[in-house]
């Protein structure tokens, strides 16, 4: 039987809480048409069996000695483990979807990280297991485990032609509302995609009814488009239709960038400021993964995680919180969880896209901790923590060692 490869590095490590992050399956039967996997699983010779949507799932025995034999069998990945970080459950794949309740492999799995009462964080549109009593007598009481769930909008039916096949939005809520009376780590909602014109017009009472159902965190993110896409291009009339514009036209007026279409800050900020007042009168915590306003995060981890979680420190949005916190911000002040965490090849980071030929020739023989140093000493390029939060952070001169130091620039978010 083939075995899917799990775990990987996220491609947002720099400003990622939960680097390693974990996929039961190698695809998902949801078909959500904004799903940013489709573009990096549907490509190349991969792409005939991911829109097959052929499945392979995990090596359970082989997941299992890397937890229990980090050192032996985990590879890059054995410090993140020793560490007790939190793993995220869910980056490409729903691991509780159709494949699941075919399979059962999650729920295996499940059984196995409660024993071991490993802390994780579960990412999911699916309902019926919080119906199941196998999967809910594991969670019950569970406090290290964490459960996002994703709901754009209230509205059935564009909820239904955006997301193919994923149980409704009151489905989703009722779900949190059941998580939330199992007394384990929490429930999340992810209103992630934010789409203009889809989720706009509900968006406060979704927030609302969440907030009434035990949900104690909200993370948003804003809809990116990318413009190379033909998949995407393919679904635009929906978009447009549901949206009652051109979606794509809208994004070229208002991004400032090209290709990957990303809405300026103006366009967000109404939003934005809406959805954090109303968490502060329900008294839930407000994240934004966008990178635009992440400085309104309630701490460093954006996907809503509490402060006093073992997660990541070592990365850009926990620098933002400190720099927010103190008016400025050092590499000394992140770089404990980098360098003890990211100790491996840069160019073999498992699942990291390291494929440009010019990239490789560029950070040849470097660790990924030294390639989120140098991230930090080099404010022009596209992922350091200037360009990454559009001036938020502001470079101001070095520390003995000759890193940059950065101050806050709140001008910058008002």
């Amino acid at each position: 039987m083939a075995y899917y490869q799990s775990p990987r590095w996220t491609a947002e490590i720099a400003d990622c809480s939960m680097p390693m992050t974990f996929d039961t399956y190698s695809n998902c039967s949801f078909g959500c048409i904004y799903c940013f996997s489709q573009y990096q699983r549907g490509i190349g010779g991969a792409k005939e069996h991911y829109l097959a949507k052929e499945v392979n799932p995990v090596n359970v025995k082989k997941i299992k000695q890397m937890f229990l034999h980090p050192d032996e069998h985990a590879g890059q990945f054995a410090e993140y483990i020793k560490q007790r970080r939190v793993m995220q459950w869910g980056g490409l794949s729903d691991q509780f979807d159709g494949f699941e309740r075919k399979y059962g492999v999650t729920l295996e799995l499940l059984r196995f990280f409660k024993e071991i009462d490993y802390p994780l964080c579960f990412s999911t549109k699916a309902t019926w297991w919080t119906q199941d009593e196998r999967y809910m007598e594991l969670v019950r009481g569970q406090k290290n485990w964490n459960f996002k769930f994703s709901i754009i909008t209230l509205d059935e039916e564009k909820a239904r032609r955006i997301e193919r096949g994923v149980p409704s939005p009151l489905a989703r809520l009722e779900a949190i509302e059941r998580i939330a009376e199992a007394d384990a780590g929490g429930a999340t909602l992810r209103l992630r995609p934010f789409i203009i014109g889809v989720s706009t017009p509900t968006y406060l009472d979704l927030i609302r009814e969440a907030g009434n159902r035990g949900a104690t965190a909200l993370s948003t993110e804003f809809f990116c488009v990318e413009r190379r896409s033909q998949t995407l291009k393919e679904w635009m009339p929906v978009f447009n239709e549901l949206c009652g514009f051109d979606l794509m036209q809208f994004y070229i007026k208002y991004s400032v960038s090209q290709g990957y279409l990303r809405l300026n800050r103006k366009v967000k900020a109404p939003f934005i400021r809406n959805m954090q007042a109303l968490c502060e009168e329900l008294g839930m915590r407000f994240y934004v993964s966008d990178a635009h306003f992440k400085e309104l995060c309630c701490n460093g981890s954006c996907c809503g995680l509490p402060a006093d979680w073992n997660y990541s420190k070592g990365q850009f949005c926990e620098a933002l919180q400190i720099a927010k916190a103190k008016g400025s911000v050092r590499w000394d002040d992140i770089k404990a969880d980098i360098e003890s965490l990211h100790q491996y090849d840069w160019g073999r980071a498992v699942g990291f896209n390291a494929n440009s030929s010019e990239k490789r020739a560029q950070f040849y023989g470097m660790s990924m901790a030294e390639y989120m140093r140098w991230l930090w000493n080099n404010p022009q390029a596209g992922q350091s923590p200037y360009k990454m939060f559009e001036g938020v952070m502001q470079p101001s001169g070095k520390d003995e060692n000759g890193n940059i130091i950065y101050t806050y620039n709140k001008e910058r978010t008002l």
